[in-house]
């Protein structure tokens, strides 16, 4: 390649000398040709004067020929000014120091300024590379280091340039690519092994693991689907699955993993090496499983634990004791009644024709309805007034939104039928109407 561009900058050059030349040389000879005629009229006009100058003489008017000839003789002379077109001769290879002068700083320029280092080192590169290709994968002692490693991706680029229909070299690029943890080269390459050679399934397999482990969010994503598609396509592949399976011990899918690895053991003699590791792993993946699902009872257990807590504290709440006559109140909801988990309910009883100050009260907070709930003497608002006291009251249950008792806008309420004291019967009440 260096060679080459020597070659065409030369003729390049050589080219330019010689139109530059055959110009001089043109140049040269139109001035030749015009000194010529010059020199020629100048003859012609000293012969004009010359015979002037006889019939001046023979008519008396000119006494001395001989200085009037040499007179003459000088002028020619003057104007033919030989020296002077001795010196433009001698001035003809003026344009020899400019042709060199044109080469050498050509030169210079390229030297300082090309790729002269580079293009020479890739050549030195693609001479080695088939010793570096030989020695890396026919010596199985070999231990590439780095540079070599460089060499050989160098190498391979232009080949894979020159024949871009080798599979196996993109497949070789691609795990160079990953060598020098340059991951988007590495998926273009593997990518171009697959479109190459789209009947080979391992290069396809090995695009699907790529996309995996080093894709980005969209292959990672997109990589599972593909692996399921290939497996429909090949599905006695043993990497396939293998890899499948391993992807379900990522997720911490146990299940999954027994299964695929169940599949796996199908495809291999059941007395070979990969036989019993299987079963190992299946066996990890099933104790994995048990205590999974030990773990899941046990949160359920804990959820249901604490639901009951919660559920005592409430009812705790509600009802902290029973003094004197004791009204069972179950309370539900209309299906219009909208309410949040942070709503409070309050319930509540209220004289009937009396004032409006409740008589007993409940707060507690919102689970769920039915609320089921117990008012007596300990739930009394203030000492001395006791719900015993009233022979009739009405009780009501009140949705605040905001934890207060104030009542506002928009909240939802439903209030009981006239209630006689000493009732046993549960008092039931519907919130549905809204303020």
């Amino acid at each position: 390649m260096i060679l080459q561009f020597v070659i065409a900058a030369l003729l390049l050059l050589l080219v330019f000398s010689v139109v530059m030349v055959t110009h001089f040389i043109r140049d040269k000879a139109q001035q030749g040709r015009n000194e010529d005629r010059r020199n020629q009229l100048n003859h012609e006009l000293y012969d004009i004067r010359l015979k002037e100058v006889e019939d001046d003489l023979s008519q008396g008017v000119v006494v001395d020929k001989e200085a009037m000839v040499a007179e003459l003789q000088y002028n020619l002379l003057d104007d033919i000014d030989e020296g002077k077109q001795s010196k433009q001769n001698n001035a003809q290879h003026i344009w020899v120091p400019g042709v060199v002068f044109l080469v050498l700083a050509t030169v210079a320029l390229y030297w300082s300024v090309g790729a002269f280092q580079e293009v020479n080192n890739w050549q030195q590169t693609l001479q080695r590379y088939p010793e570096i290709h030989k020695k890396l994968f026919e010596e199985n002692d070999a231990r590439p280091n780095e540079q070599e490693l460089q060499d050989l991706m160098l190498g391979l680029r232009t080949h894979l340039a020159n024949q871009p229909n080798d599979a196996e070299g993109w497949v070789l690029y691609s795990r160079l690519g990953r060598v020098f943890k340059d991951k988007e080269l590495a998926l273009d390459a593997i990518k171009k092994a697959v479109d190459v050679a789209p009947e080979k399934p391992e290069i396809e397999l090995e695009y699907i693991e790529l996309k995996m482990k080093i894709g980005d969010e969209y292959s990672q994503a997109t990589a599972p689907l593909m692996l399921k598609n290939f497996l429909q396509r090949y599905p006695d592949n043993y990497d396939a699955w293998s890899m499948y399976g391993f992807m379900a011990l990522q997720q911490e899918n146990f299940a999954g993993a027994v299964e695929r690895w169940q599949k796996m053991l199908g495809l291999v003699d059941p007395k070979s090496e990969k036989a019993i590791m299987l079963s190992n792993s299946i066996d990890y993946a099933k104790k994995q499983l048990a205590q999974q699902q030990l773990s899941q009872q046990a949160e359920g257990v804990e959820s249901e634990l604490q639901l009951s807590a919660n559920q005592a504290t409430a009812e705790a709440q509600a009802s902290p004791a029973v003094v004197g006559a004791a009204y069972q109140v179950n309370i539900t909801v209309a299906q219009q009644v909208s309410y949040t988990k942070n709503s409070t309910l309050f319930v509540y009883a209220q004289a009937v024709n009396g004032p409006a100050m409740p008589i007993a009260a409940v707060k507690l907070p919102i689970n769920e309805f039915p609320v089921k709930v117990v008012l007596s003497d300990a739930n009394a608002m203030m000492q001395g007034i006791k719900l015993s006291d009233h022979k009739q009251f009405i009780i009501k249950a009140r949705i605040s939104a905001d934890g207060t008792v104030n009542k506002t806008n928009g909240q939802w309420s439903g209030v009981s039928q006239v209630i006689k004291a000493g009732q046993k019967a549960t008092v039931n009440i519907e919130i549905n109407q809204q303020s």
